[in-house]
């Protein structure tokens, strides 16, 4: 499984505090409160119970802690239960699980890989609207 300590050649301990800029090729994982700027060309895991205050840029980034500040993902963002996000997110794909919460611009699809660069646009992500129930009333307007 992702979440294996083993596939994370960097981590952050829970009793960590590490404030600066933190670069790396591989995988790393966050268990501790990190502040300042975090850029992988690998995956990050910012674990339940640890805290980020930083931009975050990664090839992956999964997150079951809180994240305050940016996420920029080329592949992938994954939003477990318990994470939280006070940021705009920017990648090309992501899951979102029931429980967790961005509070933020997101941009998602192809041509939003996560370089750091913001564009004169954004788009707001909005839940999908649930189907229509249409009374008799209305119905009877429609024929």
């Amino acid at each position: 499984m992702a979440e294996q300590n083993s596939e994370y050649s960097t981590i952050l301990g829970p009793d960590a505090k590490f404030k600066g800029d933190l670069s790396f090729d591989g995988a790393a994982k966050i268990l501790g409160k990190f502040e300042g700027q975090i850029k992988a060309k690998g995956k990050i895991f910012i674990a339940d119970g640890s805290s980020c205050k930083a931009t975050v840029s990664a090839k992956e980034v999964t997150i079951e802690g809180h994240v305050e500040g940016d996420v920029h993902a080329s592949e992938r963002v994954e939003m477990k239960p318990s994470g939280r996000i006070t940021g705009d997110v920017i990648a090309a794909r992501m899951t979102m699980a029931d429980g967790a919460s961005i509070d933020g611009h997101v941009r998602i699809g192809p041509g939003n890989q996560g370089g750091g660069s913001k564009s004169g646009s954004s788009t707001e992500m909005k839940p999908l609207s649930s189907p229509q129930s249409v009374s008799p009333a209305q119905a009877g307007k429609s024929k």
